[in-house]
């Protein structure tokens, strides 16, 4: 049975090392250190199942990321998950609101994480 692709997008490389080591053990597992270059890898052909993307990043912030692929038909089915340290109410709403299919604050439990990516996946 071929793997899901998660495509993590984070601009913290220590972020970006947990997730891939600790859901590289169930997903095939692509990391992108910001918005940029997750569009660039979008644009090489690289589809993702599901995309984990962090709110605050340099350049595009994760809400414009979103918008940006909820907008377009060729990823506006990817499913989206926010992880974030922001934790303000009105943050995940905008969040949601845009798109993003779940929210999740940091600190975060990586099975319980895993288990949103099963259940979003199914």
């Amino acid at each position: 049975m071929k793997q899901s692709r998660i495509l993590i997008i984070d601009d913290s490389a220590s972020i970006r090392r947990l997730l891939a080591h600790n859901l590289g053990k169930r997903f095939e597992v692509l990391v992108a250190d910001n918005a940029n270059h997750a569009l660039e890898l979008l644009e090489q052909g690289v589809t993702p199942d599901l995309a984990i993307v962090d709110v605050a990043m340099p350049g595009m912030d994760g809400f414009s990321l979103v918008e940006r692929l909820k907008k377009d038909p060729s990823y506006s089915t990817i499913p989206i998950i926010m992880l974030t340290a922001r934790d303000e109410s009105a943050d995940k709403e905008k969040g949601l609101k845009l798109g993003a299919d779940d929210y999740l604050t940091k600190p975060f439990n990586t099975e319980d994480l895993a288990d949103r990516i099963e259940h979003l996946l199914a």
